[in-house]
């Protein structure tokens, strides 16, 4: 294909975000993302803390429980990944994704203990495999405009850095003010469901 030249300002004039009235779809995925990935960052960081605070192991005990862990996590994304490719649908795996993220982060909240941790690990672990294997394709499909995927694909990855820098920052905010890791598990089960909902309300993928 013939180069198209572009200066720096026709880059700069040419990005901007697609219209809300005509890509609703597009931002309820973005709306997905950002609630998915935030529930995700907002236990995954600080899981080793989580379990010498939390669930009172030492540090020794906690090293252990974090490698089992994960394991766990590895072995139920490896499963998950060819169940959700065989899977004929988009739309259905990330709700399902969702909704088992939020019942595994339930775990440790109403067992704070090892077992407790190693529910989280699985179930959490099986949802997030699910999610990572079948989310990039659903993105792909509520893309406003095939001829600039690369840019709405990049406004999408927006998502994901917000919940990577947000997540961690609600815990530690949680923590620093009420002593206890209990509401960020409320909170992550909160946004997962969220996740599901924007999901469940995207009206041209099945």
């Amino acid at each position: 294909m013939e180069r198209t030249k572009m200066t720096l300002k026709d880059l700069a004039v040419s990005f901007h975000f697609p219209k809300f009235s005509t890509s609703r779809d597009f931002y309820k995925a973005f709306g997905c993302r950002v609630c998915m990935l935030l529930s995700y960052q907002m236990i995954s960081v600080y899981q080793l803390y989580i379990v010498e605070d939390y669930v009172h192991q030492t540090k020794t005990e906690a090293a252990g429980t974090i490698a089992t862990m994960s394991i766990v996590s590895l072995t139920a994304s490896l499963i998950s990944g060819p169940i959700s490719d065989k899977m004929h649908t988009h739309k259905v795996p990330v709700i399902i994704a969702s909704l088992l993220f939020a019942i595994g982060t339930a775990m440790p909240w109403i067992m704070p203990s090892v077992t407790g941790m190693y529910l989280y690990a699985g179930i959490a672990g099986f949802g997030y495999g699910v999610y990572s294997a079948i989310d990039q394709a659903l993105n792909v499909d509520v893309l406003p405009n095939k001829e600039e995927a690369g840019k709405g694909l990049g406004i999408l990855n927006l998502a994901t850095t917000l919940g990577q820098a947000v997540g961690p920052t609600i815990t530690s905010v949680v923590k620093t003010t009420t002593g206890t890791y209990t509401p960020a598990f409320a909170i992550s089960i909160v946004m997962a469901v969220c996740a599901a909902v924007f999901v469940l309300r995207i009206q041209k993928v099945k």
